[in-house]
C-alpha cells in the first residue's frame, strides 16, 4: 500500500513540475516532440484613401459672422494659436507664411491649402474659414474645434487673413 502511495506521489510530482513554466520560454513544459505551425502574421488592415475627402460644412457656413474684432491684439492671438503645437498647430502643414511647410509636405497626405493666395482667399467669407478651422476634414486636418474654443478659432480666422496681405516670413 505504502509503495503505491509512492509511486502515485511521484506521478502527481512529475505531472505538476511538466506543467511548470519554463524559465526561458515562461510557457508550461510539454511534450517536445510535438509540432506546431508556426503563426502567420496577420497582414493589416487596409487603409482607407482619406486623400479626396473633403469640407463637411453647413450650408450657410459663409454667412456666419466674426463676432471678433480684427485688432492687433486677436490678429496677435491668432498668430500664436496658428503656431502652437498643443492648440492649431497650423503652421506644421501651412507653414509661417500660409504658402506651406516644405519641411513637411512629404510627410502629408496632401498638399495644404495656401492660405497666402490672395485669391482664395478674397473668395472665403470668414464665417467659411472659420467653420473649417473648426471641423478640419477628416483624416487630413484636424478639427480645431477639439483643441482651441470658439474664441480662440475666431483669432486664428483674424490672423490667417493676415498671411494673404502679407509676402515672406511671419514678424
Amino acid at each position: 500500500m505504502i509503495s503505491i502511495l509512492v509511486v502515485a506521489s511521484f506521478a502527481i510530482t512529475l505531472r505538476s513540475f511538466a506543467q511548470q513554466p519554463s524559465p526561458e520560454t515562461n510557457k508550461p513544459q510539454t511534450d517536445t516532440k510535438k509540432t506546431t505551425t508556426p503563426q502567420q502574421p496577420t497582414p493589416p488592415a487596409a487603409q482607407p484613401d482619406v486623400s479626396k475627402n473633403t469640407w463637411e460644412l453647413p450650408a450657410d457656413a459663409d454667412k456666419t459672422k466674426n463676432p471678433v474684432e480684427a485688432t492687433e491684439e486677436s490678429v496677435a492671438k491668432g498668430k500664436e494659436l496658428y503656431l502652437a503645437k498643443m492648440k492649431g498647430n497650423c503652421v506644421f502643414c501651412h507653414g509661417e507664411t500660409g504658402a506651406g511647410n516644405q519641411e513637411n509636405l512629404p510627410k502629408l497626405r496632401r498638399t495644404p491649402a495656401d492660405l497666402s493666395n490672395k485669391e482664395r482667399m478674397a473668395g472665403m467669407s470668414d464665417g467659411e474659414l472659420y467653420w473649417k478651422i473648426s471641423k478640419g476634414i477628416n483624416g487630413i486636418m484636424p478639427a480645431g474645434e477639439k483643441r482651441m474654443t470658439e474664441e480662440e478659432r475666431w483669432h486664428v480666422v483674424n490672423f490667417v487673413r493676415t498671411l494673404a496681405k502679407e509676402s515672406g516670413v511671419i514678424n
